[in-house]
This record gives structure tokens, C-alpha cells and sequence, in this order.
């Protein structure tokens, strides 16, 4: 493996000039190609990828499906730029880094509505999220409050629950440590009304989450997850355009984990997340080149913790986010579009356990944008303006620009500000809490080459982040303060495109993350410098395949006693093969990490091994 992993760095860097290189691609395309994927992350509508200005990779759900992947954050680690550290297998507690930002400046939306809890972590639980009822997501690189509003500093990661599929459907699956699974999907329509229902129940004994070797203090038995998920969507096509529905979605997950501070062999240690959203929404044309959408929504989280050890210790924490939305989508001169509205929030943290008083914000915002084009250049502007109680206002913006060259050749610049403000857990939990937290605040800067046509898409990206007034734990006074600062700078390549019958995706991301408040600006703790994917799919007839690679370089991490360690870099490899069965049976084999290369992405905490795992799946074709 470790020939495996110095080859593929030299192929990496081989790639790095890859800027250069897409001035010698054939300039047989005399104008840029629409590619397939769509993407309303970038400009708040639809537009094709190639048109995208931001930086924005796009997962659908046939690429959801072929993964195989049974957890969001799983799914996420193929994206350029993105990392994922977890605290063991699937399903067990994972931090997800965008550009080397994580927790609170990576902004998750789920249909619309936030989904980072309002408790003492700030962050989504993605790790709680199983793909099953998962549509698609968007990923956007870089901050851009000016579209989404507070926390997009290092990206917003847009995720869309299912709304249709096939009259009927069904899937079993099994394999290593014990995973056992099922999901079941319906979706009909009657006259007017469109119905679509599923449901998912998966299980895992799991692997021990600790590093028994690193830590013999802790639980040495595997540590088991249990999930369950459901959604129904409902809508009304009303005449004349437009619709009218109902979007309802719950995760609820049960793990076990594996505690390292004051801990011993016999600890039991039991989380419960539950992640619900109710959503009634209305769209439809107001007049020719006016189309606008209401949305009133109520996104829960609750999260139990409970140890039953020496040092027992519970606590209960339920955040809750309901909002009111308002978006306009206007065509205004031929070419050009504009969009505007507002949100209305109340956020609100309780606690069952007495952790935290019952507390609640509210927030507003306004925003508009343009985006159109004058001859070869492609211009898109956004404002918008937060009020959060007890902050104030904090306007934010984004200006990017795209230069046609020809040959489906593009140059694209861009400057956009962001802003964070603190969540309820991080002002008022006892003890740590700090209510004279300021807002953390964001500049990015990109420049880049893209290129696209017959099908493919090339896009080089050199990019800067400097983040102030960071949040970060200060060990004299025992609170959270903002006396951090941080900057992350990179070279991010990607490509996708289909040749001779091959799908194939890469990307490679060269960055630094560093801390500017410490003495010669180290890496920030656990962010990887060099980050590589590749994706390929294939059909042979009715059969079809695909792998998955991974490649992360060395991090660096601390060990329980708080001393700096190493975490090496690795390569693992997913591969996957199937093929249909008869009477709308098909079947797919996974091979999770091929090599069985052992690796961490937090010190003394184990990630997956090599699996197996065989998925039945059928289903019945809409009529």
C-alpha cells in the first residue's frame, strides 16, 4: 500500500499543472458545452455547471446509488476539498472540513433550511444523515454568506430529501460486522397530486471505536450503530403553473462510542440523535419572467449523551430552527436574471438536563442578486444583510466575473465576505459559554481556468480564505473567546466528463490551512495539505463497475495526554460491481477499503477496514 500511495502522489502532482495543460485541450468546441449536472446552489436557480461561477461539485442520486455509500459523510469525502475526520467507523461522530474549515463555517441546508444544531458543537451531524432518502447535494467551496447567510465561511453543503423515484421499490442488505439493512420507497401520482413515501432501517455491531493498542483505558468492544429514516413529500400542481406541498423527514440514530477521558474498560457510552424537518412551501408564476416561492419550516435536533461509568455523566440538548422564507426568481433583459427575497428565524436551544437554560433568538435577512451576461463576460452580483438578535446587522456580498476565451475556454474571479455567528451553546452553556462572543468574519479571494465541452468539464481553481475573530477555546480562562485567526490558501483541480463509455470524476486539492494567531503559522489539527479522489464508472452489457479512490497526506493531532502526534496519510480503495436479476431484481457487490489499509483520521480512533457488503434491490418502474 504504500507503493500504492506514493504513486498516487506523483500522479497527483504530475496533475498540478493542470492549468496550463487545459490550453492544449483540442478547441474543437467553439462555444462551452451544457454539461448534465444542474446546479441552483450558485445563483438561487437552475443553470448548468459550466455556467456556475463558484466552485460547486454536484452529487445526484444515481451517483448516491453507486457509491453505495450508506452515510452522508461518507458520501462527502469524494468531493474536491473536502475531508471528513471521524471518531471510528460509519455512523460514529465525524467532523467535516470544506477548504480546511469545519464545525460552524460549513454551512449544511437541508431543503432550504438550516441544519447546524444550536448546542455547544454548532455543527449538522452528518454522520446521523443515511443516504437512503437523500435525492441529491450540492457543495459549494468558499464563502458565501451572501447567498446563504451566516456560517457558508468555508462552504454551504445543500442537501435535497426525495420527492420521487419508482412506483414502488425495495432493498435488502447485508455484510461484514454485522450490517443488516432495508429501505422501501413509493411514489404515485393521482390526478393532480404526487405522492412519494420511504423509510430505511440499518444496523451494525460495528468495530471498536477506540484503538485498544492507543488507548487500553477504553471499551475494547465494537461499538454498534442503529439508524432509522423516513420521509413524504406531497404536491399539488396547480393550474395555470405552479405548486403547493408538504416535505416531512426524520433520522433517527442510536450508537455507541467509545469514550477516552476518565474512562475504563467496563464504561458503557450511549448517544441518541434525532433530526427531524417539517416544510409547507407554495411556487408558482406570478407573471411572465416572475416566479417566486414561500416556505414555512421547523428543523429539530435533539441530542443525548449518556455514560455509564465511574464518572457518569448525561446530558440532553433539543435546538430548533423555524423559518419563513421568501424567494423571487426575475427575468429581466435577455440573458439576465434577478433574484430577492427574505428569511425570518427563530432559533431556540432546551436542555432536558439542565446543561443550558431555555433560549431563544430570532433572526432576518434580505438578499438580492443578479447574474447575466454582456458579450463574452458573465457577471454575478449578491448582497444581503443579516440582522441576528443580539448582533446587529452584517451585510455580506459575492462579485464574480467570467471572461469567454473561445474554444469553450472561461476565466473566472471572484471576492465574496462571510460572517458566523455564535450558536446559543457556544453564548450561554455553563461554564464554557461566553455571551460576549463577536461574530466571526470571513474575505475570499478566487481565480481560475475552465474549460468544457463534448461532455467534460476541466476547471483549475487557485483560492484564499482568511477567516478573524475565530472561536476557539481559551485553556486560562475556561470559555470559549475570539482569539483565534486562520487562513487557508490552495490550488483545488477537478474533472468529469465520459469517454468511450468510462463516467470518470478526479479531483486534487492543494491547500494550507494554517493558524496566524500561533507562532509560525502551523497547520491547523488535523487538516490534511494534499487531498485526491478519483471516481469511474462503467458498463460491460448489463453488468456495470466502478472504484473509488482516496488519497489524504499526513495531519498531525493530539494524543490524550495533549502531546502532538502524527497521523499518516493513506489511500483506501471502494470498488463495486452488479447487474440485474429477473422480474426488476438487480443486485450490487461493495468492497469497502480493497486493501484493508489501517488508518486514522483522529489520533487512537479506528475507520473502517475492509467490508463486504451485498445490496438485492427491486423495483417497480413508474407507470
Amino acid at each position: 500500500m504504500s507503493h500504492l500511495r506514493s504513486e498516487v502522489w506523483r500522479a497527483a502532482l504530475r496533475r498540478a499543472p493542470l492549468g496550463c495543460a487545459l490550453l492544449a485541450l483540442p478547441a474543437y468546441a467553439q462555444q462551452p458545452a451544457p454539461l448534465a449536472p444542474v446546479v441552483v446552489s450558485a445563483t438561487g436557480f437552475a443553470q448548468a455547471l459550466a455556467d456556475a461561477l463558484p466552485s460547486v461539485s454536484v452529487i445526484d442520486r444515481a451517483q448516491i446509488v453507486a457509491s453505495g455509500a450508506q452515510y452522508v459523510d461518507t458520501l462527502l469525502q469524494q468531493v474536491a476539498g473536502v475531508q471528513v475526520a471521524g471518531n471510528g467507523g460509519d455512523g460514529q461522530s465525524a467532523s467535516v472540513f470544506v477548504r480546511g474549515f469545519g464545525g460552524t463555517d460549513v454551512l449544511v441546508l437541508l431543503d432550504g433550511v438550516p441544519l447546524n444544531a444550536q448546542d455547544s458543537t454548532g455543527v449538522a451531524y452528518l454522520h446521523n444523515l443515511t443516504t437512503a432518502q437523500i435525492e441529491r447535494i450540492e457543495v459549494i467551496r468558499g464563502d458565501v454568506s451572501a447567498l446563504y447567510g451566516s456560517g457558508a465561511i468555508g462552504g454551504v453543503v445543500l442537501i435535497t430529501t426525495r420527492t420521487h423515484g419508482p412506483a414502488a421499490s425495495f432493498s435488502v442488505r447485508a455484510g461484514s460486522r454485522g450490517t443488516y439493512g432495508i429501505s422501501a420507497d413509493a411514489s404515485r401520482r393521482i390526478g393532480a397530486v404526487t405522492v412519494h413515501a420511504g423509510f430505511n432501517r440499518d444496523t451494525t455491531e460495528g468495530l471498536s471505536a477506540a484503538n485498544p493498542a492507543q488507548y487500553p483505558e477504553a471499551n475494547p468492544n465494537a461499538n454498534g450503530v442503529r439508524h432509522t429514516g423516513a420521509n413524504l413529500a406531497l404536491a399539488l400542481q396547480l393550474r395555470g403553473g405552479g405548486e403547493v406541498g408538504l416535505r416531512a423527514w426524520r433520522s433517527e440514530g442510536r450508537a455507541s462510542y467509545d469514550s477516552i477521558s476518565y474512562a475504563s474498560p467496563g464504561d458503557t457510552n450511549l448517544s441518541d440523535t434525532t433530526q427531524d424537518l417539517v416544510q409547507l412551501y407554495a411556487h408558482r408564476r406570478i407573471e411572465p419572467g416572475w416566479t417566486s416561492r414561500v416556505d414555512v419550516s421547523q428543523q429539530t435536533t435533539s441530542n443525548t449523551i449518556a455514560n455509564f461509568s465511574a464518572y457518569p455523566y448525561a446530558s440532553n440538548d433539543r435546538t430548533q430552527v423555524q423559518q419563513l422564507g421568501w424567494h423571487n426568481v426575475i427575468d429581466l433583459r435577455a440573458g439576465w436574471k434577478a433574484t430577492a427575497g427574505a428569511e425570518l428565524q427563530h432559533q431556540r436551544i432546551e436542555s432536558a438536563t439542565g446543561d443550558i437554560s431555555t433560549i431563544g433568538r430570532d433572526a432576518q435577512a434580505l438578499f438580492a442578486g443578479v447574474e447575466g451576461r454582456i458579450g463574452a463576460e458573465q457577471l454575478q452580483l449578491n448582497a444581503r444583510d443579516d440582522r441576528i438578535q443580539g448582533y446587529g446587522d452584517h451585510a455580506t456580498g459575492y462579485l464574480g466575473w467570467g471572461h469567454e476565451l473561445g474554444g469553450g475556454y472561461k476565466l473566472i474571479a471572484d471576492w465574496s465576505s462571510a460572517f458566523a455567528a455564535a450558536p446559543l451553546g457556544y453564548l450561554y452553556a455553563p461554564y464554557y459559554g461566553n455571551a460576549q462572543l463577536r461574530p466571526e468574519s470571513a474575505h475570499s479571494v478566487e481565480g481560475g481556468l475552465q474549460w468544457s465541452g463534448a461532455g467534460w468539464l476541466l476547471r483549475a481553481t487557485a483560492f484564499q480564505t482568511r477567516l478573524r475573530d475565530q472561536w476557539q477555546y481559551d485553556f486560562a480562562t475556561s470559555r470559549f473567546d475570539n482569539i483565534a485567526a486562520s487562513r487557508s490558501r490552495g490550488v483545488e483541480l477537478r474533472a468529469q466528463g465520459a469517454w468511450r463509455g468510462w463516467q470518470l470524476q478526479g479531483n486534487v486539492t492543494l491547500q494550507q490551512p494554517v493558524d496566524l494567531a500561533a507562532a509560525g503559522q502551523p497547520t491547523l489539527q488535523r487538516r490534511a495539505r494534499r487531498l485526491a479522489n478519483v471516481d469511474v464508472e462503467h458498463a460491460f452489457g448489463a453488468w456495470h463497475a466502478g472504484a473509488a479512490l482516496h488519497a489524504s497526506s499526513a495531519r498531525w493531532d493530539r494524543d490524550g495526554n495533549n502531546d502532538v502526534v502524527g497521523l499518516g496519510g493513506y489511500t483506501t480503495l471502494d470498488v463495486h460491481v452488479g447487474a440485474p436479476l429477473a422480474a426488476g431484481w438487480d443486485w450490487n457487490l461493495r468492497v469497502q477499503n480493497a486493501f484493508d489499509k489501517r488508518y486514522q483520521t483522529v489520533w487512537g480512533y479506528n475507520r473502517q477496514p475492509f467490508g463486504v457488503f451485498l445490496t438485492l434491490h427491486w423495483q417497480l418502474p413508474a407507470a
